[in-house]
Parts: structure tokens; sequence; C-alpha cells
């Protein structure tokens, strides 16, 4: 991965993503005719039920959120304390190199499923778009896993990290099992 300070931080803006969640890309998951934030939680939750007459939407499950540890219950059409977060955020691949990007990349890159990950939805919210130096998974257990992910993210989309950065996914990376 390069090595280099964020650029254009400035510019950013969520839609430069796309606006919703979208089948309609080629990413992992694309294509399938199902609702790529349904996809996160048929991949991510235990204990999952289906539609019955559309097997696209979850109707419940529970997910065992890798970021905190917390067991966490989901329903259809009730406020739900699950979200799907983007790894690396979108803020942080824009600033890693995704404002170069066409806009159906970015789009693809939002609706990627190896780039979301069904979390709790307080620690979304606390994650924001901050890279690894500024945020880790409460908790640790969980850190070489992430970290894993995170790197392979940014190097799958051919995205640069900072200094401080790079010292982060190393330490966490140091926790993995030899």
């Amino acid at each position: 991965m390069r090595v280099e300070w964020g650029r254009n931080w400035q510019t950013y803006r969520r839609e430069e993503f796309g606006r919703y969640w979208s089948d309609d890309t080629d990413a992992v998951g694309g294509r399938n005719g199902c609702d790529t934030r349904d996809d996160v939680l048929r991949r991510d939750l235990d204990e999952l039920r289906e539609g019955d007459r559309n097997p696209c939407v979850v109707l419940s499950g529970v997910l065992d959120d890798p970021y905190t540890g917390k067991r966490l219950a989901y329903t259809y059409r009730r406020a739900s304390q699950i979200q799907t977060d983007h790894v690396v955020a979108l803020g942080a691949a824009w600033r890693a190199g995704a404002y170069a990007w066409t806009a159906q990349r970015r789009l693809e890159y939002a609706n990627d499923l190896d780039v979301l990950l069904a979390v709790d939805k307080q620690t979304n919210q606390d994650k924001g778009s901050r890279t690894a130096d500024k945020w880790k998974p409460p908790r640790r257990a969980y850190w070489c896993e992430y970290a894993r992910r995170y790197t392979g993210i940014k190097a799958r989309y051919g995205l640069s990290v900072t200094p401080p950065e790079k010292t982060a996914l190393q330490d966490m990376l140091a926790t993995c099992p030899q």
C-alpha cells in the first residue's frame, strides 16, 4: 500500500458514493436482486428468519457484534441497534484515493459486501469516518481480524494509508495469533 497523507478531505460528500444501497453494481453481492443491507444482514446474523414471499427480506435474527461482543436482536420494521458499517469508512476512502474514482467505482465500493459489516449502531456512530489510527474496535479480541480486513480493503481498492494509520494497523496486526 502507498503511504501518504490523505487528500481532498474538504471535498468529501456522502452522495459521491451513491444515495442509497444499490444492487446495481458488479461488487461482491451485486446484481442478486437483494438490497445490500439485507445481503449484509443475511451474511452476519445468526438465527436468521427470511421472508416467505421475498427471501431477500430479513425478518429477524441475532448479531454477535464483532466490535463490542454484544448480542443484538434484529426484527424487521423495528428500530434496531444494528447498523451497516463500511470497515474503511467512505470519508476515509475518499481521502485515501476514492476522490479520483468514477462514480460507478465509488458506488461499487459503497455496496461491496467485503467492505461492509453489521455492527452495533452506537459503536458505528462513534467510529464515524475515522481511520485505524483514530479508532479501534472496543473489543480488543477483534483487532487482528479488523486490521486484516481493513488492510485487505485498502490493498484491493488501491487506497493509501497515512503514516500513523500504518503504525496503528501494524500494532493491531501484532495481536494476531502466530
